[in-house]
């Protein structure tokens, strides 16, 4: 269901505090300048977590839209300052991957997707009044306080695993290191006991690693293996070519052609959605 600015009934609460917290001005301006329209509603604003953590204690807001990422420290940290009785419904506002948005969803937590929508946050607001007005009972506090710790645990757990994989590689030659960021490889292969990394300003390097250990190092979903001694970056992939009899190769976007072999095709197949022929 949408919500519009008409669709707003206070039953049983006559006015109601929310606090926009952003530290970038025009973000911020935007969500004060869509929810003046609605009624009933007394706006206040905070331009950091510092601020945010002290508006929260001391106006006691029914509903807060929140920014995650803010210079002194994160919407998560703001909330984990608070006492949690005192937590406002949360509408998180966000530049987020994917990986964040699932992890709300899950635990349904509401957010808002820069660059914001009228409806959007209309929406977002009707849900939060809605949660107050059905949801004024002891847990409501326990009840939220709990997703929002999972939410937390779970982003947590996920920037842990992300930070596990590589982002460069040091590389030896001659004297001097190297360091080779693997955002910028196109592609590997294996040649004898080292990996050749193919980097996108055409340079290569002589990495001494095996394939499987440098793979079991590599974000699987930024790079996939081809065959034994391929490993490619899934954004250089231009295309990819059905050869018939279940074979498939590889275009990448050098037009350098590398071959999937069937011990690894199932994996292709499923990781970059292709339909079996």
């Amino acid at each position: 269901m949408h919500y519009s600015i008409d669709n707003y009934k206070f039953n049983r609460i006559s006015c109601m505090k929310v606090l926009v917290v952003d530290d970038e001005k025009l973000a911020r301006k935007r969500i004060l300048q869509i929810l003046q329209h609605a009624k009933d509603i007394e706006l206040h604003e905070a331009s950091s977590g510092t601020e945010a953590v002290s508006n929260i204690e001391s106006l006691h807001p029914d509903i807060l839209f929140l920014d995650i990422k803010m210079t002194d420290f994160s919407g998560f940290e703001v909330l984990k300052k608070i006492e949690k009785s005192i937590i406002p419904v949360t509408i998180f506002v966000t530049a987020y991957d994917d990986y964040a948005i699932k992890a709300f969803e899950i635990q349904a937590v509401d957010y808002v997707l820069k660059p914001y929508k009228k409806n959007r946050v209309f929406d977002a607001l009707a849900r939060a009044i809605q949660k107050i007005e059905i949801k004024q009972k002891s847990n409501h506090y326990d009840e939220m306080h709990s997703k929002l710790v999972q939410l937390f645990q779970h982003l947590d757990d996920t920037k842990k695993t992300e930070e596990s994989y590589l982002d460069k590689i040091v590389l030896k030659v001659g004297k001097k290191y190297v360091f080779a960021r693997t955002k910028d490889i196109k592609y590997i292969t294996s040649s004898a006991y080292y990996a050749e990394l193919f980097m996108k300003d055409g340079k290569k390097h002589l990495y001494r690693t095996s394939m499987t250990a440098l793979m079991e190092r590599l974000n699987p979903d930024s790079f996939l293996r081809l065959n034994r001694s391929t490993i490619v970056r899934i954004h250089q992939i231009k295309e990819v070519i059905s050869e018939g009899y279940g074979d498939y190769c590889v275009v990448m976007k050098d037009d350098t052609k590398l071959n999937v072999s069937k011990s690894y095709r199932t994996s292709v197949i499923q990781r970059l959605n292709l339909r079996k022929p």
